[in-house]
């Protein structure tokens, strides 16, 4: 069932506000995909709070535009789908994730803040931890040096102990 003018017009303006609110978003090909599939990207997305929209080419097109993106996606093969969050690597590591069991889903590009992203660019993205990972690694860092003044400070305590039972060792003996 073909759309009315004014649901484009509805779907490119919600787009639009949707992809000016986001930190990043990528354009994925998804030629082939069954029903089920998408399906599944879509439960993981939401998981990770990672909207998708399926558009017209000429529709995401308009999108692009809007947003003053240099992205024209007419020029690609396939049919696009553009998937967006603020978390700023969500989107790129959950099609790259998926990607691994579908052949049939590509990454076409991406942008952050408003910058065009090459493949090259949004695949390294895909690469780095997740917010949460680096979060983690964060609080390990600045307790491991706190850690390790307890462990001194215990050792020292614990070598006073040793010192104070062998000199009471010595002491029982010689009595």
């Amino acid at each position: 069932m073909a759309l009315t003018r004014e649901q484009k017009e509805q779907t490119v303006t919600e787009t639009t506000e949707a992809l000016s609110g986001a930190v990043s978003y990528v354009f994925v090909s998804y030629d082939a995909l069954t029903v089920a599939d998408v399906e599944d990207l879509r439960t993981k997305m939401g998981e990770a709070d990672v909207s998708l929209r399926v558009l017209p080419k000429r529709l995401l097109k308009i999108v692009c535009q809007n947003v003053e993106l240099p992205f024209d996606p007419t020029e690609t093969e396939g049919q696009l789908a553009v998937a967006w969050s603020s978390d700023a690597i969500a989107p790129a590591k959950i099609i790259d994730e998926f990607i691994k069991d579908h052949d049939n889903l590509q990454l076409v590009a991406g942008a952050m803040e408003g910058s065009l992203l090459s493949l090259d660019e949004v695949n390294a993205l895909a690469k780095l931890p997740s917010r949460e990972e680096l979060l983690g690694k964060l609080v390990a860092t600045l307790a491991g040096p706190m850690t390790g003044t307890v462990r001194v400070l215990s050792g020292v305590q614990r070598s006073a102990v040793y010192v104070l039972t062998a000199i009471k060792e010595q002491k029982e003996s010689n009595s």
